[in-house]
């Protein structure tokens, strides 16, 4: 229970100076700009993370018969079939964190060569677009096509040149026996 005594004065406690409610406001703006600096430096520091992170494409080779309507082109020597050249669909797959532009495909090993992409292509994270590839194979050296070391020639949203080579490299095989009946013919 309270009891007031109606006989006393009421205490007040003393009045703030001017002086603590500066104090108080110069406190509350510094720390406004500080956590307003700290925000800023996080944003910057994620972006850049995000822009220099490595491209990373997947190159898969499409089973699918001729891309033109014809086999392959041949080179003929002595009434043997010594080099073939095949246009073929790749399947390409933005595996990275930011979108690109594949500028160019290349790719060779002894008896082997791919190059591709004649044309630039679009590609968002996380999708994926078809390009045709020529695949050049000598009928002596260079069957079965198996994994083939490629580079793309990529280019990231800031207008950034870069290169990739998919890890694991391309795997051919996919064309392979069709190398093999056009070095056949």
């Amino acid at each position: 229970m309270n009891v007031i005594d109606l006989d006393r004065p009421a205490v007040v406690p003393p009045a703030r100076s001017r002086r603590s409610h500066l104090l108080v406001a110069a406190a509350l703006v510094v720390g406004a700009v500080l956590g307003a600096c700290a925000t800023y430096g996080w944003a910057v520091r994620r972006e850049a993370a995000v822009r220099d992170r490595p491209v990373a494409v997947f190159v898969f080779a499409e089973a699918s018969p001729f891309v033109d309507g014809s086999p392959a082109d041949s080179v003929v020597r002595g009434g043997r079939v010594t080099t073939v050249t095949l246009t073929r669909r790749v399947t390409l797959v933005n595996a990275g964190p930011m979108p690109i532009t594949i500028r160019d495909l290349s790719g060779s090993r002894p008896g082997v060569s791919v190059h591709g992409v004649d044309e630039r292509r679009w590609i968002a994270p996380g999708e994926t677009v078809q390009a045709e590839a020529d695949v050049r194979v000598d009928c002596v050296h260079g069957l079965p096509l198996g994994r083939l070391p490629v580079t793309l020639s990529v280019q990231t949203f800031g207008q950034r040149d870069r290169e990739t080579r998919p890890r694991e490299g391309f795997d051919g095989t996919p064309w392979s026996e069709q190398a093999e009946v056009a070095c056949a013919a």
